[in-house]
C-alpha cells in the first residue's frame, strides 16, 4: 500500500503526554490503497485514498502527535 507523507504546517505543541485515544483513527477513509501520513509521527490521517476521492479539509490536526498537516492540492475537493 503506499504511503504520502504530509507537510507539516505547524509543528506539534508539545506536552507531557500526548494519548491517542483507543479507536481514534483515520480522519478520512476511502476505498482506495493509498495512505496520507502525519508528516511528524506517521500517524495515518486519510486510509485508502483512491485517484479523484477527495477530502473537505485543506488541513488536518494528526491525533497521535498534535501537530497540524497539509494535504496536498490535488487531494483537496472543490
Amino acid at each position: 500500500m503506499p504511503s504520502i507523507v504530509l507537510k507539516l504546517d505547524h509543528a506539534p505543541v508539545h506536552r507531557e503526554t500526548r494519548e491517542v485515544h483507543r479507536g481514534a483513527g483515520p480522519l478520512y477513509r476511502g476505498n482506495g490503497d493509498t495512505d496520507y501520513l502525519c508528516g511528524n509521527c506517521g500517524f495515518v490521517i486519510a486510509a485508502g485514498m483512491a485517484a479523484g476521492q477527495r477530502v473537505t479539509l485543506d488541513r488536518a490536526t494528526c491525533a497521535a502527535c498534535g501537530a497540524t498537516n497539509q494535504f496536498p492540492p490535488e487531494l483537496r475537493g472543490g
